[in-house]
């Protein structure tokens, strides 16, 4: 890069390659580059119409859904007994967890555009709020030397007032996932007692095995979905807490049955253990058949009482 350039941003990186700012005295430089093949973009200070930065709304839920699942998988260090299994779920989960971590302290995210008189450019390597305001504390100063000062509200900076009303906001009204998976939680309730209370019946841990993926899936998308209904909206968050906590119990049930599976083979055995997805009794089991139907019933609660209040 030539010296009369200056980074401007760090690079915005993505699949195919990135993208980065570069800043000389007179014009903006757009590096696009695709690993194989570089593009550059010249925007003269002088032919800069505006520069128009809008934050996009907070992604707070998918954060709290990945740092929950996250630390789910990192919890499975608790079932396994390898060393190697140990660590693997230990590492994999811990770099999973700094995902969303290193997402929330980079600020919120914005979206740029530079407009000129033919062209609307789309800035991807401005992503952030705060490199947004770094960025145009750069270029406001160096396009007014070359344009003149500019009175405030015609700012090339600012998003002037709109001069019409703005339309009538749009009411939706809230589906029924969430009353889809409270009744869930119930069902799978009473699966689960089954399963303790009646061994005999061997259908019900497969049963349990195909509602209990689904009840886990449903929760995530009622919570991505939100229609504004608080309290059913926490009872949702708060259920992600018991799914992860069974989650780990099924881990622990479903890998001393593929054990038991191993030695049977490696004695000769021909007896095949019993699949269980919870155990016959204990702590974990009596957790997993209570706290469903307290959510379930609090939830249907909620949402049929929120439904009503809207």
């Amino acid at each position: 890069m030539p010296s009369t350039y200056t980074k401007l941003t760090g690079r915005s990186r993505s699949l195919l390659g990135y993208t980065q700012l570069w800043l000389a005295p007179d014009h903006l430089l757009l590096l696009t580059s695709t690993r194989f093949a570089e593009q550059y973009k010249r925007f003269s200070l002088t032919d800069i119409q505006s520069i128009v930065v809008t934050r996009l709304p907070p992604s707070f839920i998918p954060k709290i859904v990945m740092i929950l699942a996250a630390l789910g998988w990192m919890s499975l260090w608790f079932a396994v007994d390898s060393t190697f299994a140990k660590r693997f779920f230990a590492v994999t989960g811990a770099l999973a967890l700094l995902w969303p971590i290193v997402d929330i302290a980079r600020g919120p995210r914005c979206r740029c555009f530079l407009y000129t008189r033919v062209s609307r450019e789309p800035l991807e390597p401005v992503n952030r709020a705060k490199t947004a305001r770094r960025v145009l504390g750069i270029l406001r100063p160096m396009i007014e030397v070359v344009q003149g000062a500019l009175p405030q509200r015609q700012s090339i900076f600012e998003i002037p007032a709109p001069s019409e009303p703005p339309p009538p906001e749009l009411v939706s009204k809230p589906g029924y996932l969430p009353e889809i998976v409270f009744g869930l939680f119930i069902l799978n309730a009473a699966l689960i007692w089954a399963s303790m209370h009646l061994p005999k019946l061997q259908e019900i841990p497969g049963l349990l095995l195909s509602t209990l993926p689904v009840e886990a899936l449903l929760t995530v998308v009622a919570i991505l979905r939100r229609d504004a209904r608080v309290v059913t909206y926490v009872v949702l968050i708060l259920a992600i807490g018991g799914i992860g906590f069974d989650f780990v119990t099924i881990a622990r049930e479903l890998g001393g049955w593929f054990i038991a599976i191993q030695d049977n083979a490696r004695t000769g055995s021909k007896a095949v253990p019993v699949m269980k997805i919870f155990p016959a009794s204990g702590l974990r089991t009596t957790i997993a058949y209570s706290w469903r139907p307290v959510a379930g019933v609090i939830g249907l609660a909620a949402a049929f009482w929120e439904r009503r209040s809207k």
